[in-house]
């Protein structure tokens, strides 16, 4: 599984890995540490604009919120406006629990969202909610597919 790291802090990148590798599915992570490197990133994986792939393309979206150049609300909202994304799952990372900034999260775009705040154990156990969930819905590859459901 390819996933997508949004992410500028190197503790929640350790974090985030940490929590993956407790998950029962084999993984690959990219980390980008802004919005733009971000949507730079999507650009090239999805083929968009007539670029050649150079990265892989991501199977899930781990966007946190508060990072540089462009924040993680800018970043949902300009996702949201291309058509080639509208399959890709997006899910906020953030150390946020205010509640306008998951009712934002969510009108813009995001498909679940992740307090880090909740500490180590809490976090690990969404992420198991969330990849339970996209595996049930078949939103997730199986490992060596090449296709996309």
């Amino acid at each position: 599984m390819q996933i997508l790291l949004a992410e500028d802090c190197l503790g929640d990148v350790i974090l985030v890995r940490r929590g993956l590798e407790k998950l029962n599915i084999p993984f690959e992570l990219s980390v980008v540490d802004d919005g733009e490197q971000l949507l730079n990133y999507l650009v090239d994986a999805l083929r968009l604009e007539g670029c050649k792939q150079t990265v892989p393309t991501p199977d899930l979206v781990l966007i946190d919120l508060n990072m540089p150049k462009l924040d993680g609300f800018k970043a949902l909202e300009l996702i949201a406006q291309k058509e080639n994304y509208k399959e890709l799952p997006l899910v906020v990372v953030s150390s946020s629990s205010n509640p306008e900034d998951i009712r934002l999260a969510y009108e813009l775009g995001a498909h679940g969202y992740i307090d880090k705040a909740l500490g180590p154990a809490a976090f690990i156990e969404r992420l198991q909610f969330l990849e339970h969930y996209w595996r049930r819905e078949g939103l997730l590859i199986a490992a060596g597919s090449k296709s996309r459901h």
